[in-house]
């Protein structure tokens, strides 16, 4: 019996020294799979840190990123007609 194109297709891979395209229907798609770590404590502390943009911390002004705004109270301008 004759072998299919796509038969034959996957023989040259192998022979060519490429990846087996059986080995990706497999379960696990011939990989290992790897353990998880948890993060460290001062990974988990840099993510926290990062989480937002620190939009108060871009301030070149200050260093500790305080908020200053003016104490005095703008006039309402009179209606002209």
């Amino acid at each position: 019996m004759a072998r299919s194109k796509a038969m034959k297709q996957r023989s040259k891979l192998i022979r060519e020294g490429k990846l087996d395209p059986a080995m990706g229907r497999k379960s696990w798609g011939g990989c290992l799979p790897v353990e998880r770590l948890t993060p460290t404590y001062q990974e988990t502390r840099n993510k926290q840190d990062n989480k937002h943009k620190k939009k108060w911390k871009h301030s070149s002004y200050t260093s500790e990123g305080s908020i200053s705004f003016c104490p005095f109270q703008a006039r309402p301008r009179a209606a002209t007609k």
